[in-house]
């Protein structure tokens, strides 16, 4: 396709795309070192922030009658009702918005290793309430289920899982009026890959033999 270009135009256009291709390296480059300079001084000035006074910061406080915690020879299910309710008796804080830096930044660096404890126990909390729905929904508890995954989500668990359960749990009780309310918040929230979760409530909503079939 070069054949009526001159030779000299051919490499010209050569030279412009070396050039080019050199500028942006060199460009992402300087991107890069100016980004990891801003990174490890704002880490060096969280490691030298003295510490704030954290006693009354505000723990997460789950309202703990309300989830569901019936008598029940089910050891699977006795067994998350007991992980529950130990990590109801730790202090716990959703700190998923911070990174390791603006946590030492905000409250310094002493209270790093307590504040990453806080949120270690609500993540943990939040996964054995998770698992305690999926045990009440094994052992065919299904209301028990629906009250269990609405605290998860209460609590500000994001997982898609924690949402399709509930959506089923609601189908399979057939209350239509309530999945219909969490299809629409769904909808309104920023939850990650929010329209693939959409869709697939909406199919839960027409055909809850759908869940069976996506854990399986």
């Amino acid at each position: 396709m070069f054949s009526n270009i001159p030779i000299p135009s051919i490499f010209i256009c050569f030279l412009i795309f070396c050039a080019w291709i050199h500028y942006e390296r060199h460009r992402t480059t300087r991107k890069y070192r100016r980004a990891s300079r801003t990174f490890w001084d704002r880490e060096d000035e969280a490691n030298h922030t003295k510490n704030k006074d954290i006693s009354n910061l505000s723990l997460f406080a789950p309202d703990k009658d309300r989830i569901p915690m019936p008598i029940t020879e089910d050891e699977n299910i006795s067994y998350y009702q007991e992980r529950v309710q130990i990590c109801l008796t730790k202090p716990m804080m959703d700190l998923s918005a911070f990174t390791n830096t603006d946590l030492k930044l905000a409250y310094g660096t002493g209270n790093f290793k307590t504040l990453s404890e806080y949120d270690e126990n609500f993540n943990v909390f939040l996964m054995n309430l998770s698992n305690l729905g999926k045990a009440y929904r094994t052992a065919g508890m299904l209301r028990e289920s629906a009250g269990t995954y609405e605290q998860c989500i209460a609590s500000g668990s994001d997982k898609s899982t924690d949402y399709k359960s509930l959506a089923y749990a609601y189908a399979m009780t057939e209350n239509h009026g309530k999945l219909q309310d969490l299809i629409a918040s769904a909808e309104a929230s920023d939850l990650p890959r929010k329209a693939a979760l959409v869709e697939f409530l909406r199919s839960i909503q027409k055909d809850p033999d759908v869940f069976s079939g996506a854990e399986q």
